[in-house]
């Protein structure tokens, strides 16, 4: 049991020792070569020989001097590896110094050990620091302090025998051959410490001017008291086509880069040039040849051998610059075809708004008046096919400013509940006409008053329930809207839209809010559409804060539903109604009608006369303008394009005489803010065409009563 407790001890020294080795092999593989490496290795030799030679000469005192200089130099050694150089080299220094001292203060001075401080001095100053800096000058005074200090404590000599004599002139020699060896290893060192500091230096030298050379930016070096170009880089010669360098060096910066960057670089004075920030910024500079440049360009100052300088680096941009040109040039390019498309459509709405005004207008009167019953038939089909056209031609339209991104959202308080009442309201005949159930339920929003764009909600809702009803051949449609949050600001409502139709397949759900989708050709043959609806309706929902879904499987109907947050202006509930002001015709309201369309002018005339209002006519502008002066009118229904005079030129010319009479825009165009822009330009508000008999009805009562009331 002893014997194997013994050789686990045995094991675990052998062990620590062999890692011990190995850590210290690694170290002195991987540490880097220095002069003081060089100097510790010799002078552990040395003092090493010293040492031996001092015991066999039986000089006890020094060989014991050299023992503690070489067991210093170890440790310098050890301290070197472990990246403590500092300490390193202030043990060597301290080694050779006490150690040449202590040894010739034992064997005296006329054995010549004083001579090591040569050596000792040659190789502080070449290999320990390469730099005049603090240490060196405190470490080479502390030298020949010691050095001084010898030739005061050291004895000349310990000895007066003959055999004492010729003992000092053996070691006089000794050391002296050893002295010089250590020089002329020490010069070999400072030699080839001085070479691979040469080829370090030549590597630099080349590396540095490769980046010079192969730098993508046009580089000067100028002189800032003569602002000569004093170097320049290939790039240089090559962006400013110069056929050589020595045509550019010694060449004035105004001569070569022109005014401003010889104005640049004179803001640099001698004072403040040190704390001075670098200028960087874009450029024009011209070839040789005086093509021009556009570039970035920086400038930085420095000194070298008390010589200012300033680097000018220049990054050339001119294909930048010229593409960014040209991208502005291809947007306003773009800018003005989308003014032209927008014109465009503008003009085009006109023109078919306005055979359709007159087509639905003509359906309508022909629908009010007596009429055979076998021309109802016919007089459907009329109704039906040109209110098609019509919302063909609002979806284009609507279509159109998707594409571009410029479909503006009001903001205005408006009646929910109402607003749901009158879309169901509007689809009651087709309905009826197809045996469907309708099913609202619209509580949660009963005499809610909430800010958005009603029309635009209007335009969902409409989309929605037209192509439920579309899509649906027997069975019911609910329409629904519930509150899943109500907060004192505002209230996150659910509306949807259910039908019991033919439903769309689970592959093609993704793809229904696509513009011109539709589920398959037959279906596009047998409901028609545009396949534009359900696209426009996920854009405004969208603009709306929400997100159009849909739930719908083959043969079981399809519930469309989004989600909104509204703001709450009121929520106002009528307890008791009020008897509101009724009017059962227009009669005694005056109005001035100015429409240049002769067909238009008869469709609004013939609704007019039947509710019994006072209608006079004009033609154009002008006459319009005749008209107002010489008679009293409660309202003014205008054509925006007019001969002689426009809308907005009638408009003008009324409010600059401070009338405040309302003033109806009767137009078929449409563009984007049209609203806002015909408030700012003087009307009250604006009918489009076609026009719904009801909804010019509503807006002329509405407008004279507002007129009547303020002028009571």
């Amino acid at each position: 049991m002893k014997t194997k407790k013994g050789t686990n001890i045995l094991s675990i020294i052998a062990g620590y020792w062999e890692k011990l080795a190995e850590d210290y092999y690694l170290k002195q593989v991987n540490a880097p070569h220095s002069p003081l490496k060089s100097l510790t290795e010799i002078g552990i030799l040395v003092a090493g020989l010293n040492m031996i030679l001092c015991t066999v000469m039986k000089e006890y005192g020094a060989a014991f001097a050299c023992l503690m200089a070489c067991f210093a130099l170890l440790t310098a050694h050890f301290l070197r590896l472990y990246n403590r150089e500092v300490i390193a080299k202030w043990l060597v220094i301290i080694s050779f110094n006490a150690g040449v001292m202590m040894v010739s203060y034992f064997v005296g001075l006329r054995s010549g050990v004083y001579m090591y401080f040569f050596p000792v001095i040659f190789a502080m100053i070449f290999l320990i620091d390469t730099k005049i800096t603090k240490n060196l000058i405190i470490s080479e005074i502390a030298t020949l302090i010691c050095f001084g200090v010898t030739f005061i404590i050291a004895p000349y000599s310990t000895t007066n025998s003959f055999q004492g004599e010729i003992h000092y002139i053996y070691n006089f020699r000794i050391n002296l051959a050893i002295s010089l060896c250590i020089t002329g290893l020490v010069a070999y060192s400072i030699l080839k410490t001085l070479n691979k500091k040469e080829l370090d230096l030549m590597g630099e030298k080349t590396l540095g001017d490769t980046i010079f050379n192969t730098s993508l930016d046009a580089i000067f070096i100028i002189d800032l008291e003569s602002l000569m170009v004093a170097n320049c880089n290939s790039r240089a010669l090559e962006l400013f086509r110069f056929p050589r360098k020595e045509t550019v060096l010694q060449s004035r910066i105004e001569s070569l880069l022109g005014e401003e960057a010889a104005t640049r670089l004179s803001a640099f004075s001698p004072e403040s040039y040190k704390t001075h920030s670098p200028w960087f910024g874009n450029m024009e500079f011209s070839t040789s040849e005086g093509a021009p440049i556009y570039a970035y360009a920086n400038f930085v100052v420095f000194e070298h051998q008390r010589q200012r300088y300033a680097k000018i680096s220049i990054l050339d941009i001119t294909e930048v610059r010229i593409a960014e040109v040209e991208t502005l040039k291809a947007k306003e390019r773009a800018e003005r075809a989308a003014k032209v498309k927008s014109r465009f459509l503008s003009n085009m709405s006109h023109e078919l708004r306005t055979p359709l005004n007159a087509i639905i207008g003509s359906t309508n009167i022909l629908h009010q008046e007596q009429h055979l019953d076998s021309q109802n038939q016919m007089l459907d089909v009329l109704k039906h096919s040109s209110e098609h056209m019509l919302e063909l031609v609002n979806d284009i339209l609507d279509y159109s400013k998707l594409e571009a991104d410029k479909m503006e959202l009001n903001n205005a308080p408006f009646n929910l509940s109402d607003l749901l009442h009158k879309v169901t309201g509007l689809f009651k005949s087709p309905i009826n006409t197809k045996k469907l159930s309708l099913q609202t339920n619209f509580d949660a929003v009963k005499g809610l008053i909430v800010m958005g764009d009603e029309m635009r909600l209007h335009q969902v809702m409409n989309n929605l329930l037209s192509n439920a009803i579309k899509f649906t051949s027997e069975g019911l449609i609910l329409v629904e809207v519930k509150a899943l949050m109500k907060r004192s600001t505002n209230i996150t409502l659910r509306f949807s839209v259910k039908d019991s139709g033919i439903g769309i397949a689970p592959e093609k759900q993704h793809r229904i809010f696509d513009k011109f989708y539709q589920t398959d050709a037959e279906t596009t043959r047998k409901y028609g559409g545009s396949g534009l609806g359900l696209a426009i309706s996920q854009y405004i929902v969208q603009k709306m804060g929400g997100e159009l879904k849909v739930e719908s499987a083959p043969g079981q109907g399809s519930t469309f539903f989004f989600t909104l947050t509204l703001s709450i202006e009121a929520t106002r509930y009528s307890y008791i109604e009020a008897p509101a002001e009724k009017f059962e015709d227009l009669s005694g309201i005056r109005i001035l009608v100015a429409e240049d369309n002769p067909v238009n002018m008869m469709i609004v005339k013939r609704f007019l006369s039947k509710w019994n209002a006072d209608i006079t006519e004009a033609v154009n502008g002008l006459e319009a303008i005749q008209h107002y002066s010489s008679q009293r009118f409660d309202l003014l229904l205008v054509d925006l394009e007019m001969p002689e005079l426009d809308g907005a030129g009638v408009v003008a010319q009324i409010r600059k005489r401070g009338s405040d009479i309302p003033i109806i825009a009767f137009t078929a165009a449409v563009y984007d803010h049209m609203q806002a822009d015909l408030i700012d330009k003087g009307f009250n508000d604006f009918i489009p065409k076609p026009f719904r008999p009801d909804d010019l009805r509503q807006k002329i009562i509405q407008y004279v009563s507002i007129s009547r009331r303020a002028s009571a």
